[in-house]
């Protein structure tokens, strides 16, 4: 790891790709994962193997989680809005004796950055619990 340009007072990332990370710290989090901050976090991990919960309850949670979770720890960001949506995928397509399916969440973040007015988008996806039914 280069430290140089901390060390030097330099930008190591840019105002974007900063709330891009915290964002990513917010979704991949678990709530009390964060010391002294038992709310940091979403309902992903809550609702991880949960099979009774449908999609659209499921999504909702999450995209609730998120909004109060940007609301509270991302200050850089005003009017933001969070989609979430779930969809199951096979992630193994050459096997020809079995498949795999898994879900997937595809959530997207968009708002304004505080500090420069400028419209901010973000998307990201990520793997959740295996589809057991």
């Amino acid at each position: 790891m280069d430290f140089s340009n901390l060390l030097n007072g330099k930008k190591v990332c840019s105002l974007e790709e900063s709330i891009a990370q915290y964002l990513m710290m917010l979704i991949t989090s678990r709530y009390g994962e964060v010391a002294g901050k038992n709310d940091f976090g979403s309902d992903i991990w809550e609702l991880e193997f949960n099979q009774l919960v449908k999609v659209y309850e499921w999504e909702e949670k999450v995209r609730v989680s998120l909004v109060n979770a940007i609301a509270k720890y991302e200050k850089r960001l005003l009017n933001t809005k969070v989609i979430v949506a779930l969809s199951d995928i096979d992630t193994d397509l050459d096997s020809k004796t079995y498949s795999q399916v898994r879900r997937k969440a595809i959530i997207g973040v968009t708002g304004t950055i505080v500090n420069t007015g400028m419209p901010f988008n973000f998307d990201t996806s990520i793997y959740v619990s295996p589809l057991s039914q």
